[in-house]
């Protein structure tokens, strides 16, 4: 069954396209003999971050007219007809430049539902992030999550990058956004929270390079305890996805 993994979230610099650099590297490390195709496209008309990775061919969807900055929602036809005619799966990171006219066109033209009615299986991953972008982040989620008709599966990633994710003392299970949706959520996908001296900056250095952790861990630019570290954080994220993506 071919699957499509949207990457959706209003609220920009929350780790999106972290998120999608996590699901491409998870999929291609773990690929069966009979495995589909991979396809990898990025939607971000103006921060097109996703596609600057080298380890994949990402391709980058023209959503805007020529000469100008407006997006033009029809332009999604083509990426609904890769989806519906091509047996891949699918990871496609949304910016939030293309958030508002992507989800208009998914609810406007039903075009969920055409995915799921043609034998796709349809995971929409959301992220929440601490700090400063938690309300904004959770409202994405929300509002995502209204949209999306019952039969996809939503996973919410944990990102606690700009701080822990709770509020009033609860954490995201214990919140609203989360019991409101609890039945719709296959997974809650918690980002490692380690020392940001350390792990954290390991992280910077891997994404401001664009690389994968394979690439990282192989690169003599990394000392010999950085690889160590994003070692034990592919580890963990990869035994996470597992339980998380498990068919």
């Amino acid at each position: 069954m071919s699957t499509v993994h949207f990457i959706m979230q209003g609220k920009g610099g929350v780790g999106k396209t972290f998120t999608a650099s996590l699901l491409a590297q998870y999929l291609s490390d773990n690929r069966s003999d009979d495995a589909l195709p991979l396809r990898f496209i990025d939607t971000d008309p103006v921060n097109a971050t996703f596609s600057q990775f080298r380890a994949w061919p990402v391709e980058r969807l023209q959503i805007q007219d020529e000469g100008s900055t407006r997006i033009n929602e029809r332009r999604f036809d083509g990426l609904m007809e890769m989806l519906l005619r091509e047996e891949a799966d699918f990871v496609i990171d949304n910016g939030a430049a293309s958030f508002v006219p992507l989800s208009n066109y998914l609810t406007e033209n039903a075009a969920i539902s055409m995915l799921v009615d043609a034998g796709r299986r349809v995971c929409v991953h959301s992220v929440i992030t601490g700090g400063q972008g938690l309300a904004d982040t959770i409202n994405g989620f929300n509002q995502t999550a209204a949209q999306m008709p019952a039969d996809v599966e939503l996973y919410a990633w944990l990102n606690p990058y700009f701080g822990k994710i709770e509020h009033a003392g609860k954490q995201f299970k214990d919140m609203a956004v989360f019991k409101q949706n609890k039945d719709r959520i296959r997974a809650v996908i918690e980002i490692p929270n380690q020392s940001s001296d350390t792990f954290g900056a390991d992280m910077r250095d891997m994404l401001e390079q664009k690389l994968t952790f394979s690439e990282a861990v192989a690169s003599e630019n990394f000392s010999l305890m950085s690889r160590q570290r994003l070692s034990m954080v592919r580890k963990v994220v990869y035994e996470r996805l597992d339980s998380a993506l498990a068919a």
